[in-house]
């Protein structure tokens, strides 16, 4: 009995190293075409592989995967051949799924195979897309398998029932990013050859400011509706908005804890997003942004922003940019007036206007606080003491004492001290004949005296600094996608602008968009070649952004009438 023991031993430890000998030579050899590129010698050693060892799921799933590559490689020259191949490619993977039902990618490869075998044997009717589900499924959070299962469903869209739309929605869904352009470009262009359906791709397209916006691009590139590209661009200008609202009341959350530093980080990143709104809106019916919660936002946002800078210790000239255009936008004097006692609090104004008469710079800004306080009597007793004064002005501080005497002028114009405003915009001419806010005051001042001659001689020194009714570009070429830019030193007179372009294709209907001071005014295809724009412009230099969105374009000249 011993005897039988020792030899049931001997026969199960045997078997035992026959079996572990066979999986390592089935482990090794599938180690060994890993590092084959050939896909014949790759099968044969697959194949050896299996009559070592046949329970290893990773051997049949290679073997699916290189029948597969021999069969696409083969289908032009042999029909035949390729679709032997292709068949053993799915019988392959179905022995790897038998042994490991749970392989995602052994999932996504058998429906590729079946999916092509599908075209070349319509009659096999086998559910590719069931397996390319479980593939998707089973991929957690491999974005590769979603983005491939994604672009085969929605190539087959017309053919999906209404539960794989939904799928194929949902999928793509969790894949798009503005951060991968290509994988998105790709979608886009398999929607358009597929459905081109555009309440599709507005249920696919997640809320973003990037892939709207690269959406709206694609649009115009392919010469698609301009219509859904307007509503692309501004649902993309309105989460723009929306960003930067969060922006701002993540900056006031900064503050509220005396973390000065952040708050200014997200006062400036609140600017940053504004200045990226172009207003497309005002192309479509729907009106997501009001201009005056725009303005109200941009306003707060300067102001916050430069208190932030001063409470750090910064100097006033750091944030006065920031600071006049609050005071542009600041309608209320009491707003004002508190904005001046801050400044005064922190000694960067004095607590009378003539404390600043010694830094010019100061005193442009510091006169400029009382003007929009209505406070001329105080700027007229600070230009009278300019007057009695003996100033050298320095070169580079012209451009302040010229703010200072043009405010005095208007102070007196505001109250109908005609001569005396008068005297001062004509001081300011001296310093600077080219200054065309003094020009333009100075004539409205002679106006109001009834000095034709006087008016006549302003009226031709302002034309003098006018751009000229007409530009000539010599058929400029203006590239698809980039801007052309075109400055203009205008007055205040409404004006008619025409565009003039010449266009060399013939295949294509140009899409213009025109921006005028970084709005918005005109986007269209081009019909005609010229266009014409009414637009409001502001005292001084404007400026004019024309960009083609779908092809290369020539303008050959502008031009305006004013009102």
């Amino acid at each position: 009995m011993s005897h039988l023991k020792k030899a049931l031993v001997l026969a199960g430890v045997t078997a035992i190293f026959i079996i572990d000998l066979a999986i390592y030579w089935n482990q090794h050899l599938w180690y060994r075409q890993q590092r084959t590129e050939e896909v014949d010698k790759k099968i044969r050693i697959l194949e050896k592989a299996n009559t070592f060892y046949s329970l290893n799921d990773l051997v049949y799933y290679e073997l699916g995967k290189a029948y597969f590559d021999q069969g696409i490689q083969t289908l032009e020259e042999d029909y035949g051949v390729g679709t032997y191949y292709l068949q053993k490619s799915t019988q392959n993977f179905e022995h790897s799924l038998r042994l490991n039902p749970t392989s995602r990618f052994c999932h996504f490869y058998y429906a590729q195979s079946l999916f092509y075998m599908s075209y070349l044997d319509p009659s096999l009717n086998e559910n590719f897309y069931e397996m390319y589900k479980k593939a998707a499924l089973l991929a957690g959070h491999n974005s590769q398998i979603f983005y491939e299962v994604g672009k085969v469903f929605l190539s087959q869209w017309p053919k999906l029932s209404e539960e794989n739309k939904k799928f194929t929605i949902d999928t793509l869904k969790k894949i798009i990013s503005g951060a991968d352009r290509t994988k998105l470009r790709t979608i886009m262009n398999i929607w358009e050859m597929s459905i081109k359906d555009y309440q599709i791709m507005q249920e696919i397209l997640p809320e973003d400011t990037q892939i709207y916006r690269m959406y709206a691009e694609f649009l115009g590139e392919k010469s698609l509706s301009l219509e859904e590209r307007q509503k692309a661009l501004a649902k993309a200008e309105y989460l723009e908005f929306e960003k930067a609202k969060s922006d701002y009341k993540s900056g006031e959350n900064e503050l509220m804890y005396l973390r000065v530093r952040k708050a200014s980080k997200y006062f400036r990143s609140c600017l940053n997003r504004l200045e990226k709104i172009n207003f497309f809106q005002s192309l479509t019916a729907s009106k997501p942004i009001q201009p005056s919660e725009f303005n109200q936002l941009k306003k707060q946002a300067c102001l916050k922003l430069a208190k932030c800078h001063l409470n750090e210790g910064g100097e006033l000239n750091d944030v006065e940019a920031v600071l006049r255009t609050y005071l542009e936008l600041e309608e209320s004097t009491a707003s004002v007036g508190e904005l001046e006692s801050y400044l005064r609090r922190l000694t960067l104004i004095g607590t009378k206007l003539e404390d600043s008469l010694d830094n010019l710079e100061r005193l442009s800004f510091h006169i400029l606080l009382f003007f929009n306080q209505s406070r001329y009597g105080d700027i007229i007793n600070v230009g009278n003491l300019l007057q009695k004064s003996y100033i050298i002005v320095p070169e580079a501080m012209k451009d302040d004492y010229l703010e200072v005497l043009q405010v005095v002028g208007d102070s007196y114009q505001k109250l109908d001290a005609l001569y005396d405003a008068a005297h001062f915009y004509n001081t300011a001419l001296d310093v600077n004949p080219e200054n065309l806010n003094a020009l333009l005051n100075l004539r409205l001042c002679y106006e109001r005296m009834n000095k034709e001659e006087e008016i006549q001689n302003i009226n031709d020194r302002i034309e003098n600094l006018l751009t000229p009714r007409q530009i000539g570009l010599n058929n400029y070429l203006i590239n698809k996608g980039r801007r052309f830019s075109q400055r203009m030193n205008l007055d205040d007179r409404k004006i008619t602008l025409r565009l003039h372009f010449k266009n060399t294709s013939e295949e294509v209907i140009p899409l213009i968009a025109v921006f005028f001071n970084g709005r918005v005014v005109w986007e269209d295809y081009l019909v005609n070649e010229t266009i014409s724009i009414p637009l409001e412009p502001k005292i001084g230099e404007n400026l004019i952004m024309v960009s083609p969105v779908n092809s290369s374009i020539h303008i050959s000249d502008i031009k305006f009438e004013t009102e």
